[in-house]
């Protein structure tokens, strides 16, 4: 069990807070990072990703690179800013206005208590009364905004190979130039990092979306005003989805926003190098000389699948079911390590795994189901309902007729309420929209064949193309396996097996 507590080590929780000791370690640099981290001159950068997804690891790692290359950097969480002063029934400017002195309240309280000795003499008095009164007045703001591009720097060439072990230099190198070049643009700077900015507002709150709108607003403006500061902000993917959905806030201020927009959406691929490169780590910890690092935790090399006599990879088989979220695959391990250790283990078996999925699944439908709770409040009644379907694909897998059939059938057993308002899935618009939103939010997954590829199929992903379900695009659309994701399966395994134990019926849906 030795290798498996050390294995555990690097696989802990999945979030950024509880992974700090090994993030300088464990990251692994994403093809877009450069891009990520680099926002235009006098405008913010607006990360959106799903939970999980990685941005506050992201930003952690930015702020251990930037440090390392001598360039000023803070990040803002919620618990930074003081936003009690906000009314409910303020207007979007007025809250706009309000957001703005808040930002450069916890701004000026980060740097008097981060930055000892950077700031001295009469600018010092600034600080210790942001830090004394929590306030700051007109004239403050104004002292401030002259006083921040004094502190950006520009782009000190170090090497950063160490940060990255898992990039190739030239990699490396083309990140560095990257954020060279783009400061050089202003000739120093400055960056300011708003993490986790949904947790100012209760979306459930009418009006509170405002607040959010307020904050975008608010960053835009400083970074219109200060060139020399690189503003990015984080977003969770189902809180802008509100955002540009919200017929009573500020959609049309979508727009201002729609090249500034990057999303966070990691492939499989590179979770598997992020996987792939903690297993090492712990590996190599362990010592000895391995052809393959996962045999070290794992028994096997080709598992069944969980309800299959299927076999596959273990790196196959957990990022599949990790919801293209890292945070997913790291506590999936997690989960399979400690019930190992429990049940006095060695290694990770596939029996282990399968009763570990069993929860795991339904604990992803369960946060599923939270996530969209204000958007779509039936999604329980709708997953569990997956259930139901008889699959004409195979497992879990089905073509569109069928999907659009169960859909349209919905609306007999339960209404279904999108966005506030109650859908008719009777009405093919309606029932696209709830097909829209089921794939989105990835519980709904399109297949399509691909001789290209290594199994011959391939995802077509939301992001990949936004306007795929939609009743223009229906012909496309039955050319598509639908399936469901695959770390809902066993979930709906579970449901089958509780139902169908009344009749004695074998479970649908399992069949290879």
């Amino acid at each position: 069990m030795k290798q498996l507590e050390i294995l555990i080590k690097y696989f802990p929780t999945g979030t950024t807070e509880g992974e700090r000791h090994i993030l300088r370690r464990a990251f692994v640099q994403a093809e877009e990072f450069a891009d990520l981290i680099t926002p235009p001159p006098y405008s913010p950068r607006l990360l959106v990703g799903k939970k999980g997804s990685g941005k506050s690891a992201l930003i952690e790692f930015s702020m251990t690179l930037l440090e390392r290359a001598k360039v000023p950097a803070l990040v803002l969480k919620p618990m930074d800013i003081d936003y009690s002063t906000f009314r409910e029934d303020a207007s979007v400017g007025e809250l706009t206005g309000a957001a703005f002195k808040a930002i450069l309240n916890g701004v000026a309280m980060k740097l008097g208590s981060t930055t000892s000795g950077l700031i001295t003499g009469d600018d010092k008095i600034l600080y210790e009364t942001a830090v004394s009164s929590g306030e700051i007045n007109r004239d403050t703001i104004e002292r401030l905004a002259l006083f921040l591009p004094k502190l950006a720097k520009s782009f000190t060439q170090t090497d950063l190979t160490d940060l990255l072990p898992s990039s190739q230099p030239v990699t490396v190198k083309a990140l560095e130039k990257a954020i060279s070049n783009n400061l050089e643009q202003s000739t120093r700077g400055f960056y300011l990092f708003i993490d986790d900015t949904d947790q100012i507002a209760a979306p459930d709150k009418p009006g509170h979306l405002n607040r959010i709108w307020a904050f975008l607003l608010a960053a835009r403006e400083l970074s219109s005003r200060i060139g020399e500061i690189r503003c990015i902000i984080s977003l969770r993917e189902e809180i802008w989805r509100r955002l540009t959905s919200d017929r009573a806030g500020q959609r049309d201020q979508t727009d201002h926003f729609s090249g500034l927009i990057r999303y966070l959406s990691p492939t499989r691929d590179h979770i598997r190098k992020i996987v792939d490169r903690r297993i090492s780590l712990a590996a190599g910890e362990i010592g000895g000389s391995y052809t393959n690092h996962w045999s070290v935790f794992f028994e096997g090399d080709m598992p069944r699948m969980p309800y299959s006599e299927i076999r596959t990879g273990w790196p196959d088989m957990i990022i599949v079911r990790s919801r293209e979220r890292p945070r997913d695959a790291v506590q999936l391990i997690n989960g399979c390590c400690q019930r190992a250790i429990s049940s006095n283990s060695d290694k990770i078996t596939e029996d282990i795994f399968s009763v570990e999925m069993r929860e795991f699944s339904k604990v992803r439908a369960r946060l599923l189901e939270q996530e969209v709770e204000f958007e779509c409040p039936q999604m329980e009644q709708i997953i569990r309902s997956l259930a139901e379907i008889h699959y004409d694909h195979s497992s879990f897998k089905a073509t569109a007729e069928v999907i659009k059939k169960h859909l349209s059938s919905l609306g007999s057993a339960f209404s279904v309420t999108l966005f506030g308002r109650t859908l008719k899935l009777t009405k093919e618009d309606h029932l696209f929209e709830l097909w829209r939103f089921l794939y989105d939010v990835g519980l709904l997954n399109a297949r399509i064949a691909d001789s290209r590829e290594k199994d011959g199929f391939r995802h077509i992903y939301p992001s990949e193309d936004p306007t795929l379900v939609s009743k223009s695009r229906w012909n496309e659309m039955q050319a598509i396996v639908w399936e469901i994701g695959p770390a809902y399966r066993d979930h709906l395994i579970s449901i089958q097996e509780q139902k169908n134990s009344q009749f004695g019926l074998p479970p649908r849906g399992r069949r290879p």
